[in-house]
């Protein structure tokens, strides 16, 4: 299942707007690059990048990319709308369950949302 379209971030010039102004989060098995999306009315977006470099068998790179759709999809309200998140897998994310990634997932974002905030 796919996430819809305006629920994607696809352009290249969002990646580097998001890498440059945004949040880095170290969460352990991922990164997060998390900021305020150039349109504040906008949906919440998300995007993976999982490097052939870090995971090189594309088996475990879909099945990372899997977990982490997952993860966004789990808590639609976590996101607020007019915010944009790009996850970067990191290896051991393969190796933690499910729940964790979501707890991991919501408490990053939550801290980096009210740190932008305040």
């Amino acid at each position: 299942m796919r996430l819809p379209r305006e629920r994607r971030i696809r352009a290249s010039a969002d990646f580097s707007r998001l890498r440059q102004e945004g949040s880095r989060l170290d969460c352990g098995p991922f990164l997060l690059n998390v900021g305020r999306a150039s349109k504040s009315n906008a949906a919440s977006r998300f995007a993976v990048v999982v490097a052939k470099k870090s995971i090189p068998l594309a088996v475990n790179r879909n099945r990372a990319k899997r977990l982490a759709r997952e993860v966004f999809r789990a808590d639609p309200a976590l996101l607020p709308t007019g915010w944009e998140v790009v996850l970067i897998a990191r290896p051991s994310m393969l190796k933690k369950p499910l729940a964790t990634l979501k707890r991991l997932f919501s408490v990053a974002v939550a801290g980096a949302i009210a740190k932008e905030k305040s």
